[in-house]
């Protein structure tokens, strides 16, 4: 069970208030006796320990990778130009990197509010820190009450701004602009001038993702790869195209990688008329661009890039003439992968065909590598006790304790939606995949491990997790389950049936708190603006107790040992600082890049376009660059 014994709970309690007291001697000796004393009642646990270092989990890649990959760091090479390169978009500026720039999240503030439920103040509009949190009260220190009122309150959601909204007509092989159609946008329009589109949830960072079972905030992305879209195992039709020189057969095979769900999210966005291409583009056309293009032609790279520096171009920007995106291709991936000398039945070489399955795994091999385990708390992980400041360590133990964060962001991962935390070999023996777990009301309800309903906003604005899709059904494995489905549940065996309590609508997937500092703004719809509000938050409790409380996590009633204490509030958000990487903060290897040209919302209209204004964030080397600074310090406050 997730939630833990009243018993436990108050032992801790005085156990803490002893040691906050200095009385260690006397904290021991209450610890002691009173375990003894109620041994026959209940069994007293230990209080929980502080996660391990991030070093000591290794980095979960899938056990047939080199029956695809022939060289990884020349797989890395690859996912690195493509996750970074805006020719990849059909407007030719928009890369994966475009929402994944600022520790591996999106920090603008200019055209990046989405509608949710009707509400909307408009396309282009600027963000400032009197909108924030979406959700206000009277008093942010106490709970809610009629004497504490909301003050106002917004379902709109800070996304991330992707392309103008057009439906695609054609690839013009050797440029990096697709061919489209204007489709009028009644949202998302400056005079009746279609402007760039925002998406519908905040984007989570991409560092330290490799440790995920699932991706995207409601778990779309599935854990296995089928090397076409991210469902995997949901879409039994899922092919790519192999060639076996043994009797020269070209066909297609369904092909399944596990621990592979950066693979199926990096599948998705690519071709997503909201995020980054024409409406109606496909990923054979998305190959037969990029591989009529140089890479990273448009965009500097650094000469001492960690991974892109050999091969930067001496005289401008991209990469040195003669590296193609084909030649990356034929180093890193197993040549029956790409090599046949026959087209497709519609007409596609064998490497355009197959694009999908290259770009997911060449970016999931690059975002392998972007995993932050030097932060302050890892050192103190690791037996430097001088690596936290008194007050983080304080911050941990309220974390541990009266907290209870830890019950949801736990192990060295910081989430419990990790591979590690879900089916490694070290997991807890109660961890499953799909538990059963007390509810803030009677009676006990199933749902999917690490995603939770904790009362942001109401269940029925996002149902996360409990939503599905429209071909494959059920995104949540509970929900798959209880409909007669039999999805991989690590050895699991569940039985739901119809009648069972499920707790998964308006449930999201715990994010990882690590390099938490920079990565604002915060939850699943971007409405918290600073660390220090999302700690208030939990403080009060649920903002929308009453109206998820069908599906609300028992964990979020408040913390009583915070609310209205500067100290503890204090306290929290520094230790969640102690687990930022400064290679992060500064952006060295590796996690150093390219240039991006951002788009960074509209300077107005002219000819009929809304005109973009550009930021440029400079390439940096393995030495790093500017320091990163978090989200709510763009604000006077």
């Amino acid at each position: 069970m997730k939630q833990q014994s009243s018993e436990r709970l108050k032992c801790l309690e005085i156990f803490e208030r002893l040691k906050c007291l200095g009385m260690m001697a006397v904290a021991v000796t209450f610890g002691a006796f009173h375990a003894t004393a109620r041994a026959q009642e209940v069994v007293v646990e230990a209080p929980p320990s502080a996660p391990a270092a991030l070093s000591t989990v290794p980095v979960p890649l899938p056990q047939n990778l080199d029956d695809f990959i022939v060289n990884r760091d020349s797989a890395i090479t690859l996912g690195k130009a493509l996750f970074w390169d805006i020719q990849a978009g059909g407007d030719g500026r928009t890369a994966c990197a475009s929402c994944h720039f600022h520790a591996g999240a999106d920090n603008r503030l200019v055209n990046t509010v989405a509608p949710r439920t009707g509400q909307f103040r408009g396309a282009n509009s600027t963000l400032t820190g009197a909108d924030f949190p979406f959700h206000r009260l009277a008093k942010p220190h106490k709970k809610q009450s009629d004497s504490n009122p909301v003050v106002s309150d917004t379902s709109e959601v800070v996304g991330s701004q992707g392309v103008v909204k057009k439906r695609f007509t054609a690839i013009v092989e050797g440029s990096h602009v697709d061919d489209g159609t204007l489709m009028p946008d009644s949202t998302f329009n400056l005079d009746g001038v279609n402007t760039r589109a925002g998406t519908g949830r905040n984007a989570p960072s991409v560092i330290n993702a490799i440790f995920n079972d699932r991706q995207f905030w409601d778990g779309r992305a599935n854990r296995f790869f089928n090397g076409v879209n991210p469902f995997g195992d949901m879409d039994p039709d899922a092919r790519v195209w192999i060639y076996k020189t043994e009797g020269k057969k070209f066909t297609q095979k369904r092909i399944r990688l596990d621990n592979a769900s950066l693979a199926s999210q990096s599948v998705g966005p690519i071709n997503n008329d909201v995020e980054m291409s024409w409406d109606g583009r496909t990923f054979p056309q998305v190959g037969r661009k990029m591989l009529s293009l140089a890479p990273l032609r448009l965009q500097q790279v650094h000469p001492k890039d960690s991974v892109l520096g050999k091969l930067a171009s001496t005289s401008g920007p991209g990469l040195q003439p003669g590296v193609t995106y084909s030649e990356l291709i034929k180093k890193a991936f197993v040549k029956k992968w790409w090599s046949s000398p026959e087209p497709t039945p519609d007409g596609f070489t064998h490497m355009e065909a197959n694009f999908s399955l290259f770009w997911g795994l060449s970016i999931m091999m690059y975002e392998s590598t972007l995993v932050s385990d030097d932060s302050p708390f890892d050192r103190y992980a690791r037996g430097d006790d001088a690596a936290l400041t008194e007050p983080q360590k304080a911050g941990l133990a309220l974390f541990l304790n009266q907290g209870k964060c830890i019950n949801c962001h736990k192990g060295p991962e910081f989430t419990g939606a990790a591979i590690s935390q879900l089916r490694g070999p070290n997991r807890e023996p109660t961890e499953t995949m799909i538990e059963f777990m007390n509810m803030a009301i009677a009676p006990e309800a199933f749902y999917d491990s690490g995603f939770y309903n904790i009362g942001v906003r109401p269940t029925a604005e996002d149902l996360g997790v409990g939503g599905s899709h429209p071909q494959f059904g059920p995104l949540s494995l509970t929900r798959r389950v209880q409909s007669g489905q039999s999805p991989d549940l690590n050895g699991q065996s569940i039985a739901i049936s119809p009648g069972d309590r499920v707790a998964v609508d308006g449930a999201f997937k715990t994010p990882t708190l690590r390099n938490v500092e920079l990565t604002g703004p915060f939850m699943h719809n971007g409405g918290m603006k600073s660390l220090k509000e999302v700690v208030l938050f939990y403080a009060r409790g649920a903002d929308f107790e009453q109206q998820n409380i069908d599906n609300l996590d028992p964990d979020v009633g408040g913390i009583e040992e915070v609310l209205g204490d500067s100290e503890s509030v204090t306290a929290l958000v520094e230790f969640m600082k102690s687990l930022t990487d400064d290679r992060v903060r500064h952006q060295r290897a590796p996690f150093d890049h390219p240039e991006l040209p951002i788009a960074n919302g509209h300077s107005g209209v002219s000819g009929g376009i809304a005109t973009d204004n550009i930021l440029i964030l400079p390439a940096v080397g393995r030495a790093g660059g500017a320091s990163l600074k978090p989200f709510h310090s763009q604000f006077r406050e």
